[in-house]
């Protein structure tokens, strides 16, 4: 009867990467204001808002779609500021050919951002602007890839096996369905009637809890309406709201056990304003991240005891879920009026600041976002509208874990957002809110293939001394000598120790029989 394994297969199937692009998309779109709208007489800011993409993945590539809407402030030739909303769309394609060694029958995950990396306006005409915008995109693909271990020509009570355990992390993306929130804002009947500018909307979401299937958030979408009285040439004021919300995110893959984050941007605002009322309809889309890690078993090392063995070995490295945070913090700083070119005489109509990552950091169980924000203050002199921009640092700590980040993605939004002049400087406070997800890696080396050939020629003697050197293990030397690991222990009376291939496994021991 053959008693030999001819063949056979195993391995670990794992997510891993198939792409990680960063792609960079230039937009330029012209646009023409309708007749009701006062002229341009001074262009003074340019807000974009990216909405989350439609993806399609097919062979070999993957297009992504949305739209960008614009929200243009400007000076009318009346002296008063306007704001006209505009939309333009957004197309790009990613390259993603699959390897071989990918199970294509199991689901792709897509984890795309597109984000505003610059935008710009220019007058062409008193009715005519052009807005330059760049969009910055980083796509990831993921799937579920095989790594095998090929076993073959050895009978099987003859195997000793090393086996070595490893944490992977997999990871979900979800995208919500539009969610509509509704507002009244109360006027006071004697403060005249009331003119809205402009409208903004910021999402907070301050928990994210993964469930089966879903990933629940809740938080608040926060309204700044910059307001002016009909008739009076003063500076504007902003009424700022807060709408509570809570929303299930769909997330395939997500479980109870994985640590998620959310963030989200507002995608459609309608303002009504009547008769001693604000009416507000704000849309928003949320984006959810869930990752856990997967206790996966695999083989570090195999002999035999009746035969000689030829193997390979394969070097692998994984991601490490680490910790997902979603968090709010707090931006108070001063600056010289000289330094960020704003006169004195001036006031301040209104300011926004658009966050940018640069980097983070991990130290002694800490993690420190740091970065950038890129001010916009609209100036009042008395006569006139201005706009003046400058940056403003941050940083942001959170507990972490004492793993090093490898891989992270943040994301920052400013929820509010004033500033205040206090004699030759200039003072902002603002609440941002984080979304981060940070991940590490583990390496190691894993057996691919094992051939087992001629058998072991034993000597007449019982036993045979061996002098272990420093660099040995209980593991090393069961193998060199084809014995099992049982047998070698049991012999010598070694005790238990945490495994065979560690360096405490043969701790003060002189000699052994094998």
């Amino acid at each position: 009867m053959d008693n030999y394994i001819k063949e056979s297969k195993s391995g670990m199937r794992v997510q891993a990467p198939i792409c990680d692009r960063q792609i960079v998309t230039e937009l330029t779109s012209d646009f023409t204001l309708p007749d009701y709208q006062p002229e341009i007489k001074r262009l003074l800011r340019v807000r974009a808002t990216v909405s989350p993409p439609d993806k399609y993945i097919g062979a070999g590539n993957a297009e992504f779609s949305g739209t960008v809407d614009y929200a243009i402030l400007y000076a009318g030739n009346d002296g008063a500021l306007y704001c006209a909303t505009e939309t333009s769309e957004y197309q790009f394609t990613v390259p993603t050919e699959v390897p071989s060694d990918f199970e294509l029958n199991d689901g792709l995950i897509c984890d795309a951002e597109v984000l505003t990396d610059t935008v710009t306006g220019r007058v062409a005409a008193p009715r005519k602007f052009s807005v330059k915008c760049r969009l910055r995109s980083r796509v990831r693909l993921y799937g579920t890839k095989l790594i095998e271990e090929i076993v073959g020509g050895a009978e099987p009570d003859s195997l000793q096996r090393l086996c070595g355990n490893v944490d992977s992390a997999s990871l979900f993306v979800g995208i919500g369905d539009p969610l509509q929130l509704g507002d009244e804002i109360l006027c006071d009947a004697q403060s005249g009637d009331i003119r809205v500018i402009a409208a903004e909307g910021q999402v907070f979401v301050n928990e994210a809890t993964a469930g089966s299937g879903v990933v629940n958030c809740r938080g608040e979408v926060c309204l700044k309406l910059l307001c002016a009285q009909e008739g009076e040439q003063t500076p504007p004021s902003a009424l700022l709201r807060r709408i509570p919300f809570t929303q299930a995110i769909a997330t395939d893959g997500a479980e109870v056990n994985c640590d998620a984050c959310a963030n989200g941007i507002c995608t459609e605002m309608q303002i009504t304003v009547e008769e001693n009322r604000i009416l507000c309809e704000v849309t928003l889309r949320l984006r959810t991240r869930a990752q856990r890690n997967q206790n996966l078993s695999f083989t570090r090392d195999i002999y035999s005891t009746a035969a000689e063995c030829e193997s390979r070995y394969t070097d692998c490295v994984f991601p490490r879920a680490l910790k997902c945070v979603n968090g709010n913090f707090s931006l108070n700083t001063t600056l010289p009026l000289e330094e960020v070119g704003i006169r004195p005489n001036m006031s301040i109509a209104d300011i926004t600041l658009a966050p940018t990552v640069t980097s983070l950091e991990c130290d002694h169980g800490k993690y420190y976002l740091t970065g950038r924000c890129r001010a916009l203050a609209i100036l009042f002199d008395g006569e006139d509208f201005s706009a003046q921009e400058f940056e403003v640092p941050f940083r942001y700590e959170t507990d972490g874990t004492e793993e090093s980040v490898t891989d992270h993605d943040a994301t920052v939004d400013v929820i509010s957002c004033r500033a205040r002049l206090d004699g030759e400087r200039i003072g902002i406070d603002a609440e941002l809110a984080v979304s981060l997800a940070t991940r590490g890696e583990c390496r190691f080396q894993m057996l691919s293939e094992a051939r087992f050939g001629e058998k072991i020629s034993r000597s007449g003697a019982v036993y045979t001394i061996c002098y272990p050197s420093r660099e040995d293990t209980l593991w090393s030397v069961a193998k060199r000598y084809h014995r099992s690991v049982a047998s070698v222990s049991d012999i010598n009376s070694l005790a238990g120790s945490p495994a065979a291939d560690s360096a405490e496994s043969l701790a003060g021991v002189g000699y052994l029989l094998v």
